[in-house]
């Protein structure tokens, strides 16, 4: 009974509690409309956001071809089932591990046209800290990395590692894009450090941005 309802009941249920709260959000985003300059489905790319903010990033992508790396842990199966039924796909694994077969999956589905989900800090910490998979994914897809945030004005934040948001019906939400951050095929250890380091902080830099435009305090 408890492995259906985490497979079938719990996830079906906060899938229609997410869109809920998704559609009763009033958005601003910043800078402009993403959908606007990131509709063309031939050019896919890797949107990465911390943990924490999972939530609303699963919403706002709903309608585009998209593929999510959950972890193969047993707490990645919610997860998985919840993702599912919003419409995105998704490879069970972890980007630190450059060999594996989800990797691979994840690689040849965005060659397909498909874009790429990662969770840098996931799936247990350090929070906040990118690990160097979501590097070498940029490097050997050659699709650009966009780091991105949402908050909300009134949240509730989980005692998790991450204080995971979530965002409370009818807030005010910011989404914030960072410009995208292309990865070059060659490089040494020294420039895929450099890039480790920018994208992180360039990902901290949005999060902190999208709390301070909706009042969230900064943690």
């Amino acid at each position: 009974m408890k492995k259906y309802f985490l497979k079938k009941i719990a996830p079906a249920a906060a899938s229609y509690l997410v869109r809920f709260i998704g559609w009763t959000l009033r958005f601003q985003e910043y800078p402009g409309s993403f959908s606007k300059m990131h509709r063309d489905k031939s050019q896919p790319f890797i949107i990465v956001f911390w943990h924490s903010r999972i939530l609303l990033s699963s919403w706002y992508f709903r309608s585009y071809p998209m593929c999510a790396m959950i972890s193969s842990h047993s707490d990645g199966e919610f997860a998985d089932n919840t993702v599912g039924r919003m419409g995105i796909n998704s490879v069970r694994g972890s980007t630190t591990s450059g060999g594996s077969a989800a990797f691979r999956q994840l690689i040849q589905m965005i060659k397909n046209g498909s874009n790429a989900a990662i969770t840098p800090d996931g799936p247990r910490g350090p929070a906040r800290h990118l690990q160097e998979g979501v590097i070498m994914l940029g490097q050997i897809s050659q699709r650009p990395i966009i780091p991105l945030a949402f908050s909300a004005s009134r949240a509730i934040r989980l005692k998790s590692w991450d204080r995971f948001l979530i965002p409370l019906p009818f807030s005010r939400a910011s989404m914030v894009f960072a410009e995208p951050i292309l990865v070059p095929r060659q490089m040494d250890s020294a420039t895929r450090e450099d890039l480790r380091i920018r994208v992180e902080e360039t990902l901290n830099r949005v999060t902190d941005l999208a709390d301070e435009l909706v009042g969230q305090p900064k943690l």
